[in-house]
């Protein structure tokens, strides 16, 4: 169960918040993932390492006995921004194998993918460090106040480029394994495919962590629920 509000942000714990917009917050959390339409259930993992200086590697995992899925990025944090330096893709089990690979180099302004190029713009992120820019950038709104801020992230998608927007929706609480957690819930804003859904669920007083992610469509569905977490060396 969760009750949505709109509530005003402040009221929620300025000191993650604060903690987690001066530097990312390592981490590993588990989750348990439902495919809708599938009887199994797989098993997810999410972590942040600190490399060193401002080198950090985020890994997103999920396995179940019919396949297993890794996502691999490695970024520096420079000037409170995220600049991803590789991100690794693969899937291994029933149905079709795939693996996908993107080196970013700032210094010429391209990005290679498995042999081939493209123009590298500021500010672009790949499909797994966004979301860790979004969790930084929802920080700093919740400390601003701003209940109706909206987010918008170049993504290199290979060699094409996608956009990906968030809107907060507001504050929640939910009942987790881990007891009551109050989070601010997230919805992806989407003009061409409405008939997919995607909302995420921070926990406001954990640096932003994810709680739940939520994606519809038509017949299709996903989700991921936590489980347990570790953040900064201490369970939740």
């Amino acid at each position: 169960m969760s009750r949505l509000t709109l509530l005003p942000l402040l009221l929620y714990s300025a000191c993650s918040v604060a903690q987690m917009m001066a530097e990312p917050v390592p981490f590993r959390a588990e989750y348990e993932a439902q495919y809708q339409g599938l009887p199994v259930k797989a098993r997810g993992i999410r972590e942040l390492v600190h490399l060193e200086g401002d080198r950090y590697r985020m890994t997103s995992s999920a396995s179940s006995f019919l396949a297993r899925i890794i996502e691999t990025s490695e970024f520096r944090l420079a000037e409170d921004k995220l600049r991803p330096l590789a991100y690794d893709y693969k899937r291994q089990g029933l149905g079709k194998n795939k693996a996908e690979s993107t080196r970013f180099d700032w210094t010429a302004g391209l990005a290679s993918h498995d042999g081939t190029e493209s123009l590298l713009a500021a500010g672009t992120l790949d499909k797994l460090s966004y979301q860790l820019q979004l969790r930084r950038d929802v920080a700093r709104a919740l400390a601003e106040g701003r209940s109706e801020a909206v987010f918008e992230y170049e993504i290199a998608d290979m060699e094409k480029r996608k956009v990906y927007r968030f809107a907060i929706a507001g504050m929640e609480t939910m009942s987790t394994p881990l007891g009551e957690l109050n989070t601010v819930r997230l919805d992806r804003v989407r003009e061409a495919d409405k008939n997919r859904e995607t909302s995420l669920w921070l926990a406001v007083d954990h640096a932003l962590l994810l709680v739940r992610l939520k994606q519809t469509e038509a017949d299709k569905g996903f989700e991921l629920n936590l489980n347990s977490a570790v953040l900064d060396g201490r369970p939740l």
